[in-house]
């Protein structure tokens, strides 16, 4: 998943929500759902700021802090790892493990009939020789959410 949908999905999903939506609150949002990336400069991507054992501990400290900024950004953090379970794996108790689960759904349809395909994917994340963002459809997406941050928060 792309830079644009880490950002767009859940600031889609707070505007829709959140009865007193604020900049600064979208912006912490947006900040922590691409936040986990920032291990893809390290051996392998999808470790460390992947892990549950770092952004559980980082989402409670916010909401004990009491900052809504604090929370929203553990909670973008969160999202950015629901969202990566749904398009590869994440390791959930990394360093202790690098195994990874995630979940593929496919939809399929044709001559021969329609199906669903549900599976628990799991495996070891990939190492990286080298970060590359492929950004496609999920410009769209970024500019649907920018519109809606310009509407709701005018």
């Amino acid at each position: 998943m792309d830079p644009f949908e880490h950002a767009s999905i859940p600031t889609l999903a707070y505007l829709a929500i959140s009865n007193e939506p604020t900049w600064g609150g979208a912006l912490a949002l947006i900040l922590g759902a691409l936040f986990p990336d920032l291990d893809a400069f390290c051996r392998e991507h999808r470790s460390y700021l992947h892990s549950l054992l770092f952004a559980l501990p980082a989402f409670l400290l916010a909401h004990i802090s009491g900052s809504p900024y604090a929370l929203l950004f553990s909670i973008g953090w969160l999202s950015h790892l629901f969202l990566d379970f749904f398009t590869g794996v994440i390791p959930p108790v990394y360093p202790l493990s690098r195994r990874g689960w995630g979940i593929s759904i496919t939809a399929r349809g044709g001559p021969s009939g329609a199906g669903l395909s549900i599976r628990i994917i799991e495996r070891y994340p990939d190492p990286r020789h080298e970060y590359m963002i492929e950004v496609g459809g999920s410009v769209a997406l970024a500019i649907l959410a920018i519109t809606a941050l310009i509407i709701r928060l005018h």
